[in-house]
Formats: C-alpha cells, structure tokens, sequence
C-alpha cells in the first residue's frame, strides 16, 4: 500500500492542500493520504488562538466523501513537538510494510537539513515535494521527487487575513470549512 502522509498545521486547510493532495494520489499512484494536523509543529508556532480540535474538525469536513483521505491523530494525541521522525516512526509500526510518501510544498525543502532526525526519516518514508512559484528551489535535493503538478496560489495567513477583516472566502476553502469558520468565529 502507497500512503501519502500530509502533515501541517491546517490552521486552516485550504484548496491549495487538497489539491496538493489529489495531484499526490495522481502522481505518485497513492492508495490513500493521511492528512496529520500537527499539535505543536517544531518550526513556527501556530498563528492565533485556534485549538488543535478546531483544525482537526476543518480537516475532516474539507476530506469528507473522499474515501482515499484520512485523517490521523498521530500527533495530536501525542505530547511534544510534532516532528516529522516521530510520526514516521509511529506510523510504520501501526502498518508494517507500507510505503510512506511525506508530502511537502518547495517552501519547505531549504529547512530539511535541519528537521530532527532527517536521514531516518527519509529512510522511512520518500520526500515528494510540489514546487511553489512564491518558494523556487535553486538545487532541487536528489533525495526528493518533485511533483510537477498544478497548484492553487493560496495561503492559510491570507485566509485568516480575510476572516479577520470579514471578506470573502469562497474559492479558497471548501464551502464546509468556510461555514465552521463562521459558526465557531474563528480567527475574528
């Protein structure tokens, strides 16, 4: 089995993380794709006061009716800092024998050198990362596949941006997620 694992902060999840992950599933050949709300990402902390239960709630509506998606509370339910390693590590002993794909957008890639554990993590899993026209790559690293695939120029600061002031959000959330922000008032 071929398991994308899409981990972040999703605060909140947006178009652009769904089609990252469905040009995944097309390009890699993936079975599924574990989306993994972080409960403490390592690298930047988590903008405003939204809870980790909220984040998670917006990722289950916006992959509701996809049954390729999942959501894993793999680092919610654990204490500490959500590094990479550890999911990985957690989750090959939960599904022995499955191929794991980490699923990254090029922003991400200059920091890899520095996650915890690197060279572990990428014995575990393959790195697949989708170029980002605000985030070129100058060497893109020959342990990461590049996915070439479309993306949606979207950003979660720029989401919470617009709720903040009360504008628009249709086309950059699903209709779901949108009307949760609302109920819940999320980032006002």
């Amino acid at each position: 089995m071929k398991v994308g694992v899409l981990g972040g902060t999703f605060n909140p999840v947006h178009m652009g993380h769904l089609q990252l992950a469905a040009g995944a599933v097309a390009a890699l050949g993936l079975d599924q794709v574990l989306w993994i709300p972080a409960r403490l990402p390592p690298h930047k902390p988590v903008d405003g006061p939204v809870s980790a239960e909220h984040r998670c709630r917006m990722v289950e509506l916006a992959i509701a009716g996809v049954p390729a998606y999942r959501v894993s509370r793999v680092e919610l339910d654990r204490p500490g800092p959500s590094y990479t390693v550890d999911t990985l590590r957690e989750l090959t002993r939960q599904q022995p024998g499955t191929a794991w794909y980490v699923l990254v957008g090029s922003d991400m890639l200059a920091d890899l050198p520095g996650w915890r554990a690197i060279d572990e993590a990428m014995r575990l899993a393959t790195f697949a990362a989708v170029p980002r026209p605000d985030a070129p790559v100058a060497a893109w690293p020959p342990t990461v596949r590049r996915l070439d695939i479309p993306t949606v120029p979207v950003s979660s600061s720029e989401i919470r941006d617009r709720a903040r002031r009360g504008g628009p959000l249709e086309g950059l959330v699903p209709d779901a997620v949108g009307r949760y922000l609302l109920e819940h008032r999320l980032y006002r």
